[in-house]
């Protein structure tokens, strides 16, 4: 097994515990949508969930080089970024449920760590001269990485727009947008 390989076992492990994190706990069970305090996270939560399909294709659906690879690993970048920046807000955000629990503590140090091996693997596996601005190439990534892709992206997608979707003020709570505290039983 190579480290390309290691990558795609990292990507489809991160999608696993991606899901449970993304839909299980923050919509399903605290509804980060809902709620004044809670809001900010669920739109950094948004522009992740944007940024994982435009990943998928570029890394993993399709080989790229040039200024299109560049541009996936900004946007790569970018999501290490608002990584941060949702781990920064989570205090705050998440003080009406009595913190994080210890089982969202252990799952977010287990995706940190799921995708910041798979985006690194995946950068040192690639050949040189992928950043070459002489030539841009898009070809169909291996069979094994496509299909995989191909699999994973209408959920990302499905995942992005529920995101998108729940940003709109119809899901607020109204009676508990003012930061009233509640605390949910586990």
């Amino acid at each position: 097994m190579d480290l390309r390989d290691l990558s795609l076992v990292f990507l489809v492990l991160f999608a696993v515990f991606a899901f449970f994190d993304g839909i299980v706990l923050h919509l399903w069970k605290y509804k980060l949508y809902r709620f004044k305090d809670t809001i900010y996270e669920h739109k950094l939560h948004t522009v992740r969930a944007i940024i994982f399909p435009i990943i998928l294709i570029g890394f993993f659906q399709y080989e790229l080089t040039g200024l299109l690879y560049l541009i996936v690993v900004l946007l790569g970048s970018l999501d290490w970024i608002i990584q941060i920046l949702d781990m920064w807000e989570e205090k705050n955000a998440r003080t009406r449920f009595g913190g994080l629990s210890s089982l969202e503590y252990i799952l977010h140090v287990t995706l940190t760590s799921l995708h910041t091996s798979m985006f690194l693997l995946y950068l040192i596996s690639k050949q040189d001269g992928s950043l070459s601005f002489q030539i841009t190439e898009i070809q169909v990534a291996h069979q094994n990485f496509h299909f995989v892709a191909m699999n994973l992206l209408p959920g990302a997608i499905f995942v992005a727009l529920l995101h998108i979707g729940l940003c709109h003020p119809y899901f607020r709570d109204t009676e508990n947008f003012s930061g009233t505290q509640v605390k949910l039983e586990n």
